[in-house]
């Protein structure tokens, strides 16, 4: 019997539907699809790399702003940043100048010595100056003497130009260490007030060494100190704002525990109240038990139960009953 209905080797030849006629349509079509992407892979890629850095950019600028956001409006990362803009600015100081203060003291120690050694060297100056000095008042009295002695002889001898020549000459250095005179005069007095300054300045210095040496001592114990203090304080009054969220988290655990009482107590005056309530109905249903218990004893069972004789139905009240049950069932 030819029936309308396709049948099973119509439909399932086993064959994908890349296998039917239509497969070369198919096949078309993405080949089209394929070549497309190919031909415009040249503006399709450049398209995708311009997304992406442009949604890189985007989240960097996002981000930047979030930072200015958060500079402008959080007063914590202000204050951080502003210790942390002086930290960074005290440190490149530091590079170029000292800035401890025993450092300070200390350099000062070590540039009032090199003026020490330069005036010392000075000193030394002014001193060879002052032999030198007494050297040539020396030859030139000696010289002076020499002078007058020839012209004494030339004197002697009646050679009154040669007596005249070394005379002349004599007086010359005469005038000369008469000019010379002051001047030896004024460099011993120099060296001898300079050497006395110098001596002050070493004693000055000496005795700021031990002042400076002093000073760290009492600087690093008082560091270490106030360093041991601070942990003290810290532990006492706490970090001000973990103080703060720890108040705030006493705060919250003190409510959860006061709720959480009270929750407790409430359900405590219920079960009271339950219990009582149970307690007395116990009690009546004891009594009622104690009385039947007494009765049933006493053999009024009947009594007891209270018990009625029950009417016996017909055989169609039953079927009724039956019938009307399952009826509101199906209803």
């Amino acid at each position: 019997m030819n029936t309308l209905l396709p049948t099973t080797s119509d439909n399932d030849t086993g064959l994908p539907k890349w296998q039917k006629p239509e497969k070369m349509a198919g096949r078309v079509v993405l080949l089209g699809l394929a070549g497309a992407a190919v031909y415009y892979w040249g503006v399709i890629l450049p398209f995708l790399v311009d997304m992406v850095f442009d949604t890189v950019k985007l989240g960097i600028g996002l981000g930047a702003l979030f930072v200015l956001f958060l500079l402008a409006t959080n007063k914590r990362i202000q204050s951080g940043l502003w210790y942390a803009g002086q930290r960074v600015l005290r440190t490149m100081a530091g590079i170029f100048v000292n800035t401890d203060p025993i450092g300070i003291m200390q350099d000062y120690i070590k540039n009032t010595e090199q003026e020490a050694r330069k005036m010392d060297a000075e000193v030394t100056n002014i001193e060879g100056a002052h032999e030198l000095v007494k050297r040539k008042l020396a030859a030139n009295d000696a010289q002076m003497k020499e002078y007058l002695a020839l012209a004494s002889s030339a004197a002697r001898q009646n050679e009154k130009d040669m007596a005249e020549s070394y005379a002349s000459r004599a007086a010359q250095l005469e005038d000369y260490n008469k000019r010379l005179q002051p001047m030896a005069t004024t460099t011993a007095n120099v060296s001898v007030v300079m050497r006395q300054i110098l001596k002050a300045a070493l004693r000055q210095i000496d005795g700021s060494k031990f002042k400076v040496n002093l000073l760290k001592d009492e600087y690093e114990l008082v560091k270490r100190t106030s360093s041991g203090m601070r942990a003290a304080m810290n532990i006492l009054r706490g970090d001000p704002d973990k103080k703060y969220f720890f108040d705030l988290a006493t705060d919250r655990v003190a409510q959860d525990m006061a709720q959480q009482l009270g929750q407790i107590k409430q359900a405590m005056r219920y079960s009271q109240e339950f219990v009582k309530e149970m307690d007395i109905q116990n009690g009546v249903m004891s009594e009622k038990g104690q009385a039947l218990l007494s009765k049933y004893q006493n053999g009024d069972f009947n009594a007891v139960l209270n018990e009625r004789p029950q009417a016996q139905q017909s055989f169609a009240t039953t079927k009724k009953a039956s019938d009307d049950a399952y009826s509101s069932l199906l209803d």
